[in-house]
């Protein structure tokens, strides 16, 4: 009797053992899949300076006082007493209406206001497109372009590419960083080339806009 007791008693202690070595196996997969699949999603915040660029919002199918319009209203927005003059330059090239900011203005009103003139309520002078570029004054391969991110419900969020086709995100509630948030994110699919290669089917040739003549209008910003 006792010597049956010693021998459930080791069977007891082995079969134990296999199901700790057992369990310690199944964690160990389940990190290395969950570390695998982390790898597949990579984001990393690209930061912006603004002086390095020369930023446009490129417009489809509205007008110039449509435009100035908007812009005005956006920067009485925040009420405050303070505010700063700013250049907004407007051409127009067939269809399309050309506005090129201030070297001054942020990186979180800038892509607001690239939302900001696709409207809040129904009007005809609405744009039927609108892209922002931004064209790098030393490196052609730090372009980006960038428009609203049609499958977002809430209309907060735009995505974009660089030239060298990484894409990205811009959540427009936070940008407002020095350098902005413009996030990295493989897990976007744009491609520059092809929007550009839109674009033009569209009317407008992206190339162009630095040899267009400008009118320059002087816009208060309250801050």
């Amino acid at each position: 009797m006792e010597y049956l007791i010693i021998v459930i008693i080791i069977i007891s202690f082995i079969l134990y053992n296999q199901f700790r070595n057992t369990k310690k196996i199944i964690n160990f997969d389940s990190k290395n899949n969950l570390s695998k699949n982390e790898k597949k999603i990579s984001k990393t915040i690209q930061k912006i300076k603004k002086e390095q660029y020369n930023r446009y919002i490129l417009t489809k199918n509205t007008t110039e006082n449509y435009i100035l319009k908007m812009i005005k209203e956006y920067g009485e927005l925040s009420g405050n007493i303070q505010f700063n003059i700013y250049n907004f330059d407007i051409a127009e090239y067939g269809e399309w209406i050309i506005i090129r900011i201030d070297e001054n203005i942020s990186f979180y009103v800038y892509h607001n206001l690239v939302d900001w003139l696709n409207g809040y309520e129904e009007n005809p002078e609405m744009p039927k497109l609108s892209f922002g570029f931004a064209k790098n004054k030393t490196y052609t391969e730090k372009d980006y372009l960038f428009f609203l991110d049609p499958k977002n419900e809430y209309g907060d969020t735009q995505i974009g590419a660089f030239r060298n086709e990484k894409s990205f995100s811009i959540y427009l509630p936070e940008a407002y960083e020095i350098y902005g948030n413009l996030t990295i994110n493989n897990e976007i699919k744009v491609s520059m080339k092809n929007k550009i290669k839109y674009i033009y089917e569209q009317g407008l040739n992206i190339s162009d806009i630095d040899t267009l003549k400008y009118k320059e209008f002087k816009i208060k910003m309250n801050e």
